[in-house]
């Protein structure tokens, strides 16, 4: 009997021990496949040459060399011409990591569904994203069809591509539409006289109303219009959240675990860093809805005509 139980408790501790070796082989050949070290020998980084940090070779040198002391691996930078240059390399795996705008996000998810969105920019205002609005003279009050609206361009997403997809949709009355060709244009055609209103865009901060016409296109040029006539908001769109970071599916998630912690330390980490790499969007990082950018999936049409300015959204 005695003989019966050694046998018994011998089974269970050999299966125990077997069951213990399978579980360390599976946790190290796990970690090997995990390794973005040895897995990617390089990751490229892919920026329109409008962005900020692109301006200074020597500023985007700093900033690749932060990346790869972070990341433990060689990392390239490489200057696109234009956003659609940038969704071609994104979707064809070309650059592995890119710093999109909200559209050719949108853009790139269409074309390849192949990229994903990590993390997206804090403004130093607490905003995480925009909203398109109409902003009419206070005292006239007549239906949108009946004034007279000032835009930028058509270049311009909240100024144009925005307020478009939604008079297409019905969502928005057609008024008789003003180019002014720029935003310090638009403005001076109000305080003029010369138009009822005009497409701009507000910050959108969670929790916050979004209503506060001091903020109206981040708080640039207030000064001016403070001078003219009083506005209201006569129509706003849903929220477009700021142009995320995104990587191509195929980098391993441990990577991507890595550029996203590296990210949300920069702001306190190494703030001079963020200035370079975000100059106008100074309050770190978040990790974004997968659906947030569902609300510019509508623009992705015209994408041809996108090089908007990389100030304003």
């Amino acid at each position: 009997m005695v003989v019966i139980k050694l046998i018994v408790r011998f089974a269970g501790f050999a299966r125990a021990f077997r069951w213990a070796i399978i579980g360390v082989a599976m946790v190290l050949a796990g970690a090997a496949r995990a390794d973005y070290h040895e897995s990617v020998p390089v990751l490229r980084i892919g920026i329109v040459e409008t962005h900020v940090a692109a301006a200074d070779p020597l500023k985007l040198e700093a900033v690749r060399i932060a990346f790869a002391n972070a990341l433990g691996i060689p990392v390239e930078i490489i200057r696109m011409g234009s956003y659609a240059a940038l969704i071609d390399a994104h979707a064809s795996g070309r650059v592995g990591y890119a710093i999109h705008s909200a559209r050719s996000f949108a853009a790139t998810d269409a074309a390849c569904g192949c990229v994903r969105a990590f993390r997206s920019p804090i403004a130093a205002d607490g905003s995480t994203g925009f909203r398109s609005v109409l902003v009419a003279r206070d005292n006239i009050t007549i239906p949108v069809a009946g004034l007279k609206v000032g835009y930028s361009n058509e270049a311009s997403v909240s100024g144009w591509q925005i307020p478009h997809q939604a008079i297409r949709a019905g969502s928005l009355e057609l008024p008789q539409l003003v180019r002014g060709g720029s935003v310090g244009a638009v403005i001076e055609l109000y305080k003029a006289g010369k138009i009822d209103g005009f497409f701009a865009w507000l910050p959108d901060v969670p929790g916050d109303a979004g209503s506060d016409l001091e903020r109206l296109f981040g708080g640039w040029n207030q000064s001016v219009i403070k001078t003219a006539d009083p506005l209201r908001v006569a129509w706003s769109s849903q929220r477009i959240p700021y142009g995320p970071h995104t990587v191509h599916r195929s980098l391993p998630d441990d990577l991507v675990d890595a550029l996203g912690v590296f990210l949300d330390e920069m702001a306190s980490a190494a703030p001079g860093l963020l200035d370079v790499f975000e100059p106008f969007y100074g309050g770190g990082y978040v990790i974004p809805d997968p659906e947030a950018y569902r609300n510019v999936r509508g623009l992705v049409e015209a994408l041809s005509g996108l090089e908007s300015a990389a100030r304003f959204p």
